[in-house]
């Protein structure tokens, strides 16, 4: 009997939860709802139990059901598909729009730049951290990057006979990662201890929270701890934590003794160039510093975006290149012209050079964003398109689909050409049709950091071999783990090329 009136309890408990949810979303009468739609559960059947796969196409072919705006229905809480560039711009330029939704919390890391939910606390967080991007910075970076392309370029020699097939994503993973490694924490080994176990783990991680964010199944905390997608990610995720943690414990360390000894330059001179001893130093405007549990957060996302989304960039357009001989000429062609013998130094400067080489990057980040799906809350009144939102709704865009607007793109989306991105061809393109980067107050701190990256690792990769495939672009299918990755892999041939 008890048992009973319990039951009744929270079943009432749960309606008139129902009721509130489906009373505050009537502001959304107007906007289309997503078909198939189904009573009180709306959308959910769509989106549960989907693998990433399934999960990325779901969403795309509700994306392309919608012009302007359109609404996901979980039960009765909507989610808002903003698909137009005019509507997009609104959003990602109020300076009061940059709290982001619930399923951020996934990634457990909420004081990193990407996942901090809070809009207000992540800007104070930003302003402080812009500075480890500075120019300087950047310029102290390009060594690293060339050593660290060069190895990796010297490892794939050994499969240059032009039959060989390669996944070419494995080896410049281990590139972006040692990157990431020596110019974030500072470590200047080839290969770290544990490194790629931590790779592998990584890479469980995404793949788990990929699949939740996807599959309303798996949202409630307390239901995701029961499978075992939990019980991997959880292993992995501790692996990663305690991987990043030691780093920073030695940096700490290092830094407490190189204090204690005689300084022979001045502040400027000694001030170190990577992102982890900064964030060790940096000091707030309220005089307090980052936490071990902050410092670790932003640790840990800056690795992971920037090891991922450079590597699956590389890698794109290498397997573009290889599908589009002429191209991948011309870009050698420029490159030869720029680095026309070792003598040439790779600099700011010499890399702005390669114009045609950042049309292609380009133009595979429009087809394929490395981040393609991304989110904001709203935390006041919002106009759209005539409608009133309230506070605490979700607003979702989605790349991928918006980068292959027709009335943006033309009769062809989804033709790979670089010369879509000329001045001339670009002249009155809508500044929000292409966002591969996020946008707006909230746009990727690391932009210039990762298009160095790409351009050096391509340089090295392209001058030393042809590459080609025998893959087509439509045989390319792809999943959602966080980033747009591709099933199966990125098979390539490499064939030395005759120098000059």
């Amino acid at each position: 009997m008890v048992f009973i009136v319990l039951l009744s309890i929270v079943g009432a408990l749960l309606v008139l939860q129902y009721l509130l949810l489906f009373y505050a979303a009537r502001y959304s009468a107007s906007i289309p709802t997503i078909q198939p739609s189904y009573p009180i559960v709306g959308n959910i059947p769509s989106f549960w139990g989907k693998s990433s796969k399934q999960a990325l196409w779901a969403v795309v072919k509700s994306f392309q059901r919608v012009d302007r705006m359109g609404k996901l229905m979980i039960g009765p809480k909507p989610i808002l598909l903003v698909n137009h560039p005019d509507l997009l711009q609104q959003i990602l330029m109020r300076g009061d729009l940059h709290d982001k939704p619930f399923f951020y919390d996934f990634m457990r890391l909420g004081g990193g730049l990407i996942t901090e939910r809070d809009g207000k606390r992540w800007l104070m967080e930003r302003k402080v951290l812009n500075p480890t991007f500075n120019t300087r910075m950047l310029t102290s970076f390009l060594p690293i990057m060339d050593a660290r392309a060069r190895k990796m370029v010297a490892n794939l020699g050994t499969m240059a006979d032009g039959r060989t097939v390669v996944d070419l994503l494995k080896y410049v993973g281990e590139c972006t990662l040692e990157i990431v490694f020596n110019t974030t924490m500072g470590r200047n080994a080839n290969e770290l201890p544990g490194q790629r176990e931590y790779v592998k783990h990584l890479d469980i991680i995404m793949t788990r929270l990929g699949e939740r964010m996807m599959n309303v199944n798996q949202f409630l905390d307390i239901f995701y701890r029961m499978t075992s997608a939990y019980k991997s990610e959880h292993a992995s995720r501790i692996f990663c934590n305690d991987f990043t943690d030691k780093i920073i414990r030695e940096r700490r360390t290092e830094l407490h003794e190189e204090q204690k000894m005689p300084q022979e330059t001045d502040e400027f001179e000694r001030k170190s160039l990577n992102f982890l001893d900064q964030i060790l130093t940096i000091v707030r405007e309220d005089g307090t510093s980052f936490t071990d549990q902050e410092i670790s957060d932003n640790l840990y996302t800056m690795m992971s975006a920037a090891h991922e989304t450079s590597a699956l960039t590389v890698s794109y357009t290498c397997l573009l290149l290889a599908m589009h001989p002429k191209i991948q000429a011309k870009v050698i062609a420029e490159m030869n012209e720029v680095f026309y013998d070792s003598s040439v130094e790779i600099t700011l400067d010499t890399l702005k050079q390669l114009e045609y080489t950042e049309r292609v990057i380009k133009e595979v980040l429009r087809l394929l964003p490395a981040v393609p799906i991304g989110a904001r809350q709203t935390n006041s009144e919002l106009l759209l398109d005539g409608v009133q939102i309230p506070k605490n709704q979700i607003l979702a865009f989605n790349c991928y689909n918006l980068h292959r607007r027709t009335d943006f793109w033309g009769p062809n989306p989804e033709r790979f050409d670089p010369d879509r991105f000329l001045p001339e061809a670009s002249q009155g393109r809508h500044p929000y049709a292409y966002i591969p980067f996020s946008a707006g107050l909230r746009n990727c701190i690391g932009m210039r950091y990762a298009m160095n990256s790409m351009r050096i690792m391509l340089l090295r990769i392209l001058q030393e071999f042809e590459i080609g495939t025998d893959l087509k672009q439509t045989d390319l299918r792809f999943k959602f783990e966080i980033t747009l990755k591709l099933v199966g892999p990125h098979s390539v041939w490499l064939k030395r090329r005759d120098k000059i």
